[in-house]
């Protein structure tokens, strides 16, 4: 227990008003303070609390505090519990006498001086913490205690009190340290063991007395001698707490990872007496540890591959995605317009005859919507596909379908290249290109409400840059962080193409109007470079 760990004071009082006035005085003690407003509710109390301090009222109903005081010392465990009785009426020294026999260490009387109270409620208290940290010591304060008893025997006849309680202490933490699980050690201040538990020689089959001075180093891994050496060393010199990890050869010859810790036991005066550790087995939890690293490295390492093949497949989608959109246009153009073509052929045959002027007026308004179908077969081929990116490369195919989007949407549109004879590109990096720039005008044309807008492709240190930037009334905060939920498929596929790339995206918001800009690598394959001609 800590020396800084509060200790239950039992209040016990019929009137409530007495327990406030209890609790008022004892509550700059800093301890836990219990209430029980009679000896039935007391007890059940104690049995459930561990109580250093029982203040107690003399006259309560149906059982006074002499009663109680009788009770609470019948039970083994509240023998040394003490007690402290508070009367206003019981107040003869007949009265405390029989306070006295029935277990008080102290008897009050009323009106209570706060400050005396505080201070006796506070020496038991201090006592009881004194009593339960003498509980927890370890295997080696049996033989500093015996060595002490001596000591203090020879020096005052009046401490033999203490001496004999502290050898009851030392007995019972002499049963814990051999029925302890850990290896308990102590060392002296210049590093060397001069006592370890016989966990140790029942672990290695070492010859008792083996393990003293720097012996224990004999029986450590080869591998951990120096480091652990090393490091004690170094607490030794610096009084800072020691803790390692290293691992000791078994009886059955088999090394297993022991954890161990110490702490120095310092003079008045800040040097260090002695040190006192333990060295526990942590091999399992050590293996443990390791097969979760294994585990989680290997996870890693199947979802780097998950996460490559993902993007793999990614990328061959949208190729399949891109190659569909070329063969869906051929299709049509090649299949449909063929057929349209056809079709107003026999429609303008029709009005070459000498037919009805009925007849003649039907066939004219069918070639007529024949015509515009035919247009529309073409614009829709061209959409899905152009043919000029596959003939003539990126930048006349912008410009066409830039011109066709001005004309439809009536937005002012111009097109800066750089270098002017930019060269051709890989296929799939032109139709990538082309397809983000058209992604991004559509979104300038459904949502941004601009007047004008611009495009610049510039190609500069291996890296090709497309910025889009309009006029209109711009974008939210969170599609310019590319928050998942507030971007669309558009932005998303934009998103897609440019991270299968390898490059970047960005969204601003200009004031007015928008800026989409993407940094892709060229990745030009050898050093022979077509101009572009349009």
């Amino acid at each position: 227990m800590s020396v800084h760990e509060e200790v239950n004071i039992l209040m016990v009082d019929d009137q409530p008003g007495k327990l406030l006035s209890y609790e008022a005085i004892l509550s700059d003690l800093g301890e836990n303070l219990v209430k029980a407003s009679s000896a039935k509710e007391a007890l059940e109390k104690l049995l459930k609390t561990d109580v250093a301090v029982v203040l107690m009222d003399v006259s309560m109903p149906e059982i006074d505090g002499f009663e109680l005081a009788e009770i609470i010392r019948q039970h083994p465990r509240f023998q040394k519990t003490a007690i402290i009785f508070v009367s206003a009426v019981h107040l003869t020294d007949l009265d405390r006498l029989k306070g006295y026999q029935h277990g008080a260490v102290d008897y009050l009387s009323v009106p209570i001086v706060p400050e005396v109270l505080r201070a006796k409620v506070r020496v038991f208290a201090e006592l009881h913490r004194k009593k339960l940290q003498l509980e927890r010591l370890n295997n080696e304060l049996e033989a500093r205690v015996a060595d002490r008893t001596a000591e203090l025997e020879q020096k005052a006849q009046a401490l033999e009190k203490v001496n004999s309680d502290l050898g009851q202490k030392n007995q019972e933490l002499d049963a814990i340290v051999h029925t302890a699980p850990d290896i308990i050690f102590s060392r002296q201040a210049d590093g060397t063991r001069d006592y370890i538990s016989s966990r140790f020689y029942e672990y290695t089959g070492a010859a008792a007395g083996t393990a003293i001075g720097f012996g224990w180093l004999e029986y450590l891994h080869p591998e951990d001698k120096e480091r652990s050496l090393a490091e004690w060393m170094e607490c030794v010199e610096s009084g800072k707490s020691y803790e390692s990890e290293y691992r000791i050869l078994g009886a059955d010859q088999q090394y297993r990872w022991f954890r161990a810790r110490a702490v120095p036991l310092r003079a008045p005066d800040g040097s260090i007496l002695k040190w006192y550790g333990t060295c526990s087995d942590i091999h399992d939890s050590k293996m443990l540890e390791q097969s979760i690293r294994d585990s989680a490295a290997e996870l890693e390492r199947m979802v780097d591959l998950r996460t490559t093949e993902l993007r793999r497949l990614s990328s061959r989608l949208m190729t399949m995605q891109d190659e569909e959109r070329r063969r869906i246009a051929r299709e049509i153009h090649d299949g449909l317009g063929q057929e349209l073509a056809a079709a107003k052929m026999i429609l303008d045959g029709i009005l070459g005859k000498d037919s009805s002027p009925s007849i003649r007026q039907a066939s004219g308004d069918a070639s007529q919507l024949v015509d515009r179908a035919i247009q529309q077969v073409r614009t829709i081929s061209h959409l899905l596909h152009p043919p000029l990116l596959d003939e003539v490369g990126l930048v006349s195919a912008l410009r066409w379908y830039l011109e066709g989007l001005s004309e439809r949407s009536g937005i002012d549109i111009r097109l800066e290249i750089d270098p002017s004879d930019l060269s051709r590109l890989k296929p799939e990096l032109e139709t990538a290109i082309f397809r983000i720039i058209q992604e991004a005008l559509t979104n300038m044309f459904r949502h941004s409400g601009a007047r004008n807008g611009s495009i610049r492709l510039a190609e500069n240190d291996g890296h090709i840059t497309v910025t889009v930037r309009d006029d209109g009334k711009g974008i939210e905060e969170q599609v310019i962080n590319l928050r998942p939920e507030s971007v669309g498929v558009g932005i998303g596929g934009m998103k897609q193409r440019v991270k299968e790339l390898g490059g970047s995206l960005r969204l601003a918001n200009a004031n007015p109007g928008t800026i989409v800009e993407v940094v892709i690598p060229s990745r030009r394959h050898g050093k022979l470079r077509v101009p572009v001609t349009a």
